[in-house]
């Protein structure tokens, strides 16, 4: 196994509870009968509820069907669940905790092309997945042995019924083997090669990405602290998660993205702490504009931290008086990513107002502390050194709660946990207050709505089509999600081909969410010196062609 380049922290010797399981088994302990999980169930079809103590006896039952499947120490289990299944979700995650297993969560937005990868590389000895996933699993050939198919319903379509082998079972609840420097989770994250790379994390690691991430949502034992994320993502999984267990506080998951929704679900549960897309907040802002809503009012909010796209001054300015000043609630943004365990750098809510008369060409600041005392960050130039105010690096970010590896891409660690810092491959500047900006990353990604869209894989799409020659995916502005996927492709001589019919290519064989909206033929790409299309001119190169038409 691949250990982390150079040295990173380790967890601190005075957090007792050294793995997840440790984690759970203390909240239980403290307040066994205290709300853990508000969820949307799969099995019962609407929210529910379960207390630490439940969350504990329940996962030991899923635990135990899983182990009567062969799961063990070390193996993995895919989890395929939606937010609506977010209740089953939770119960499997700490299952396969409860054995010394690895979680794998798995972007319920995959084809059937991107689940075979997914599944190939991991080789999970189990799959759990919601019914609606049955029709595109039975579409999947796997490259080698099949994973046990394990679905969260009565009656199974694919494979085999999770709660009928939970009820059969006659094995007694297993007991915890899970170890800190054990492997918990591996985290798919857009990889910039066209598949997407594994990011393994231990125990230890989780515990302290727990820890980080209480700090920036303000949790104690009597917070309800409430997100959207999709459970697969690192936020949904792990931050979210693990910050709600080590405060052994009150998790709301919201079983979809809908602005109006989550509100009526704050206000509904008494929720002190959100962290919202910035998306959510503006489309909250329009409705209310509009006359579709009387009220942004949570009357128990007390903290609510956002981002994931830059949005204009006078958004900010707004949320600074319709929040913090008319209704008290702290504000603060974060930056992390899901190598760093999540951890990374956050604008407090002390720094908010002021970040908002800061606002620049680079947007707001993304702050200027690491998550809590154990994250330290860097801004680093090429010559290795700081860079001074008004120069843009690299950020580094050095924590416990760090990355062990990336999986069976020991050049791809080494490079990245170099000199004991992790290299983000993001782009920052910094002011002469240490306020911290975004600037790009260096990486050819794309951010849509909250998700990460690595460009070269919608490249490599595109150009499996047999009229394109070349093609290149750049971000277009949207001005509610972000950004959009935008193609520029060149067309093999002699061949015609619509923007339509590439965009349909294109969607069946990649999620909705990456699929290009747009597409502009062009006679060839820009190539830098070293033969790399120039992401630069590719902007210039659209409106040019754009214009020419209009």
């Amino acid at each position: 196994m691949t250990s982390r380049a150079t040295a990173f922290p380790e967890l601190p010797s005075t957090v007792s509870e050294r793995t997840v399981p440790a984690l759970l088994r203390r909240a239980a302990k403290d307040a066994p009968d205290r709300c853990a999980l508000v969820a949307h169930s799969l099995l019962s079809g609407d929210e529910a509820s379960l207390s630490y103590r439940e969350l504990v006896e329940r996962s030991g039952r899923f635990a135990a069907a899983l182990a009567d499947r062969g799961v063990t120490h070390g193996d993995r289990v895919a989890l395929l669940v939606g937010n609506d299944g977010a209740l089953e979700a939770h119960l499997a995650y700490h299952a396969v905790h409860r054995l010394g297993a690895i979680n794998v969560p798995v972007n319920t937005f995959y084809l059937e092309r991107e689940l075979e990868y997914v599944v190939g590389f991991s080789q999970p000895k189990a799959l759990v997945f919601g019914p609606s996933f049955a029709e595109t699993l039975s579409g999947c050939t796997w490259a080698a042995d099949a994973p046990a198919l394990l679905e969260l319903s009565a009656t199974a379509r694919v494979g085999e019924s999770l709660p009928q082998l939970i009820e059969a079972s006659t094995r007694p609840t297993p007991e915890v083997v899970a170890r800190e420097s054990d492997e918990a989770d591996w985290i798919f994250t857009s990889g910039t090669t066209g598949h997407p790379k594994a990011v393994a994390l231990t125990h230890a690691q989780s515990v302290a990405c727990g820890h980080e991430a209480r700090h920036v949502w303000g949790l104690e034992s009597s917070s309800v602290y409430q997100n959207s994320s999709p459970f697969f993502t690192s936020t949904g999984c792990r931050t979210n998660l693990l910050s709600c267990l080590a405060a052994g506080c009150t998790f709301v998951v919201d079983p979809e993205v809908d602005a109006q929704a989550i509100l009526d679900r704050a206000v509904r549960r008494g929720t002190t702490s959100m962290f919202v897309l910035t998306a959510i907040l503006a489309i909250l802002f329009r409705r209310l504009d509009d006359g579709r809503l009387r009220s942004l009012e949570v009357p128990t909010l007390r903290r609510l931290f956002y981002g994931g796209q830059t949005m204009p001054r006078a958004f900010h300015e707004r949320l600074e008086d319709e929040f913090a000043t008319r209704q008290g609630v702290q504000l603060g943004v974060v930056y992390g990513l899901t190598e760093g365990g999540t951890s990374g750098v956050m604008l407090e809510p002390a720094d908010h107002a002021e970040a908002v008369r800061r606002h620049g060409p680079y947007g707001m600041s993304i702050g200027r502390r690491g998550w809590n005392e154990w994250v330290q960050h860097r801004i680093v130039g090429e010559d290795g050194g700081d860079v001074a105010p008004g120069e843009v690096g690299e950020i580094w970010l050095r924590a416990p709660s760090v990355m062990a590896r990336y999986v069976s891409a020991e050049d791809a660690t080494e490079a990245a946990l170099a000199d004991g810092w992790l290299h983000t491959g993001d782009m920052a500047t910094v002011d002469d207050e240490g306020f911290m900006f975004f600037v790009d990353r260096s990486k050819s990604m794309i951010r849509r709505g909250g998700m990460n869209i690595a460009a070269a894989e919608v490249e490599a799409v595109a150009m499996a089509h047999p009229a394109v020659a070349e093609a290149a995916a750049i971000g277009r502005p949207n001005p509610v999600l972000g950004e959009d996927v935008h193609l520029v492709a060149v067309l093999r001589t002699g061949e015609a081909l619509t923007a339509a019919d590439l965009i349909e290519f294109c969607g069946k064989r990649l999620a909705a969410y990456k699929t290009p909206r747009d597409v502009t033929f062009v006679g060839a790409l820009p190539h830098n010196a070293m033969g790399k299309v120039s992401r630069a001119e590719l902007g210039s190169l659209v409106a040019t062609e754009e214009s020419s038409l209009s």
